[in-house]
């Protein structure tokens, strides 16, 4: 049923997709509030949650909200107090798709960068990412996710995926804190 329900929603988004030019520097500079997509997986979960204080520390003047499984909840560290919404299987209807409440959850809040660390195509993640107004909405590489994000993190494809969120945070780090120069 959700392999049916996610080719109906990539058919769909093509008829509705605005193209946008988004000055990435600009809106990662300027992020106020980001949403953190972490992911499905238990064992990427595991891996993700090992970079979000990075997060934290690369971008301080923003509020990071986490997006993640209900079931998840005892695994994150008690700092995160800019906010969590932990969703339970009831908050997804039987075709892989946030109810109504989730939304309005998300699109309640002006999110200024969204950060999905799903490896593969999440359903859930790419539709409430669709719902908000983000200017920037990031993912790693993956066809099935490129046209519903406005950046999508390549890496090697032998590269793990440790290495992969290693590589992502570090652009973005030095993408709004680039390295001082050196006079001679």
């Amino acid at each position: 049923m959700e392999k049916l329900t996610t080719s109906l929603f990539k058919l769909t988004h093509k008829f509705h997709r605005k193209d946008n030019i988004v000055d990435f520097i600009s809106a990662l500079s300027s992020a106020r509030s980001m949403l953190i997509f972490m992911p499905d997986k238990l064992e990427h979960f595991a891996i993700a949650r090992k970079f979000l204080n990075q997060i934290k520390k690369d971008f301080p003047q923003a509020k990071i909200v986490i997006y993640t499984r209900e079931s998840y909840q005892h695994l994150l560290e008690t700092r995160y107090n800019d906010g969590i919404i932990f969703v339970a299987p009831h908050d997804i209807n039987p075709f892989g798709f946030p109810k109504r409440k989730l939304q309005h959850k998300i699109m309640a809040t002006d999110f200024d960068v969204i950060i999905d660390l799903n490896q593969d195509f999440n359903l859930s993640s790419t539709f409430l990412c669709q719902k908000s107004n983000a200017a920037l909405k990031i993912c790693l590489d993956n066809q099935n996710r490129e046209p519903f994000y406005n950046f999508c993190f390549r890496t090697s494809v032998q590269t793990g995926l440790e290495d992969k969120y290693r590589k992502l945070i570090n652009f973005l780090g030095r993408c709004i804190h680039p390295p001082k120069t050196v006079k001679s």
